[in-house]
C-alpha cells in the first residue's frame, strides 16, 4: 500500500471518530475553475459563480438526500475525497466552489462536480454556499435558486 493510501486512511480514521471544528473555504475567484474535474471543452462559453444560503441550494438540486450529513462516511461517497475536504478546510486552503449543470427536462440542478465539498459543507452545517455553472448566467439558475447572487 502506498504511503499517500496509508496518510488518508488514517486522515478517515481520525475524522470519522473526532471530527474537528472547520469552517468551509472557498475559492471565488476566475480561477477556481482550474480546480475541478470539468472538461475543457465544456468550458468554451466560459463560467458564473453564485452564492446562496445552503437552504436555498438544498431546494434546488435534485436528489439532495445523496449529499445530507448523515451520508458523510456512508459508502455512498469516497471516504478518501471526504477526508481530504475536511484536512484542507481544517489547513485553512480554499477550495473551489461546486459545479452545478441544469438537471434534463426540471428546473433542478444536478451535481456535477464537488459531490464531497457539498456533503462536507452539510455536515458542518455551513450557511452558504457557492457554485459554479457554465455559461453567463442562465435562466435555469434564477429558477432553481431564486435568492442566489451572481458574484463573478
Amino acid at each position: 500500500m502506498s504511503e499517500e493510501r496509508l496518510r488518508v486512511d488514517a486522515l478517515v480514521a481520525k475524522y470519522r471518530k473526532n471530527m474537528p471544528q472547520i469552517t468551509a473555504q472557498w475559492d471565488t475567484s476566475a480561477t477556481a475553475v482550474n480546480y475541478n474535474d470539468i472538461d475543457l471543452e465544456s468550458l468554451k462559453d466560459g463560467v458564473s459563480i453564485y452564492l446562496c444560503s445552503m437552504t436555498d441550494l438544498w431546494q434546488g438540486i435534485y436528489d439532495p438526500a445523496i449529499y445530507d450529513s448523515n451520508t458523510l462516511w456512508s459508502r455512498v461517497h469516497d471516504r478518501s475525497k471526504i477526508a481530504k475536504v475536511i484536512e484542507a478546510w481544517e489547513s485553512g486552503q480554499a477550495l473551489s466552489p461546486i459545479f452545478l449543470v441544469k438537471h434534463g427536462s426540471k428546473d433542478l440542478a444536478l451535481v456535477a462536480d464537488g459531490k464531497h465539498r457539498l456533503t462536507v459543507s452539510r455536515a458542518i452545517q455551513a450557511i452558504e454556499m457557492p457554485f459554479m455553472v457554465l455559461g453567463d448566467g442562465p435562466a435555469w439558475v434564477s429558477k432553481a435558486f431564486p435568492g442566489a447572487k451572481r458574484i463573478l
